[in-house]
């Protein structure tokens, strides 16, 4: 039968994990280098893949990728400093004899959360990507929308603000991702501890430094979750106004904060979403940030 490899590759790491059919067997990851372009991300999966294999046969391979994809090829991916990239074709050059599939990351976790997780009840909703940056995919009758060129539902990079202060790796300003992702916060954060005591100043400026210290009552740390609660529930009524998906889903690395974060977005959701949505609902990804490898080995593994 061989193996299938999931593959979720993010700015600061990829994730890889092997599967016998739909069984998880192994889980590991490695540290994405953006240097040189991103020109090392893929020699670098390529040996990790080799390595995990231990020489098995290699059924299939599915890749996320944080950035627009259509039909294989990467049409930029700015966090891992690529441009146009023939990902699929390249991987498939590689292993010819594996089933290879490249796909947006944000549409390889709704998809594993749509099989295997918590959106497996909906047929609309929206998954919404908490990391390095923000990704969303977008899930109509049970269909992820690509868009004409695969870049439907990148909603890390609708713009959310006009006073050109915080320069996006997509070379515009002030996107939905620079406001409400890990890196986001970490920004307000900062902004906000100028002159001001925190605790921060001691343990460093981290998403889950931020979150950890926002719980215990800083006041600083508070206000910069809040700021980002705001931005994510006003951005989010605003897709649901044109949607009106069944869920948001909400996952990637930050939402391991878990019910502190899910209870804030939906209060504040209700609070300024559109009247007819606020029966909207909200969860967590069940797969956690595992979500992308489960649908991009689903994928290849079809």
């Amino acid at each position: 039968m061989g193996c299938i490899f999931g593959i979720d590759i993010g700015g600061t790491e990829i994730k890889i994990g092997k599967f016998k059919g739909r069984e998880l067997v192994l889980k590991t990851s490695i540290k994405t280098d953006t240097s040189a372009g991103g020109r090392y991300v893929l020699p670098d999966l390529f040996r990790k893949i080799d390595e995990l294999s231990k020489g098995e046969k290699i059924a299939g391979i599915g890749v996320g990728i944080p950035g627009p994809v259509f039909k294989g090829i990467v049409n930029g991916a700015q966090n891992l400093g690529w441009g146009r990239v023939e990902a699929e074709a390249l991987i498939r050059e590689r292993y010819p004899e594996a089933r290879v599939r490249v796909l947006n990351d944000a549409n390889a976790a709704a998809i594993g959360e749509m099989a295997a997780g918590s959106a497996s009840k909906f047929k609309n909703f929206v998954f919404v990507t908490l990391g390095t940056g923000i990704g969303g995919g977008v899930v109509i009758d049970g269909e992820v929308l690509e868009g004409e060129n695969g870049a439907g539902g990148e909603i890390g990079h609708m713009q959310i603000a006009n006073d050109g202060k915080r320069l996006c790796n997509c070379g515009r300003h002030d996107c939905f991702e620079r406001y409400a992702s890990a890196t986001g916060l970490v920004i307000t954060a900062k902004e906000l501890s100028e002159g001001r005591k925190t605790r921060l100043h001691q343990t460093g400026f981290s998403a889950k430094s931020i979150f950890d210290l926002a719980k215990e009552g800083d006041e600083v740390a508070l206000e910069a979750v809040d700021k980002m609660v705001e931005a994510l529930a006003v951005t989010l009524a605003n897709i649901g106004a044109v949607l009106n998906p069944e869920a948001f889903i909400i996952g990637g690395g930050v939402s391991k904060v878990g019910t502190f974060l899910l209870d804030k977005l939906s209060k504040k959701f209700r609070e300024v979403c559109f009247f007819a949505l606020k029966e909207t609902e909200f969860a967590l990804a069940s797969l956690g940030n595992d979500a992308g490898i489960y649908g991009a080995a689903h994928v290849a593994g079809k």
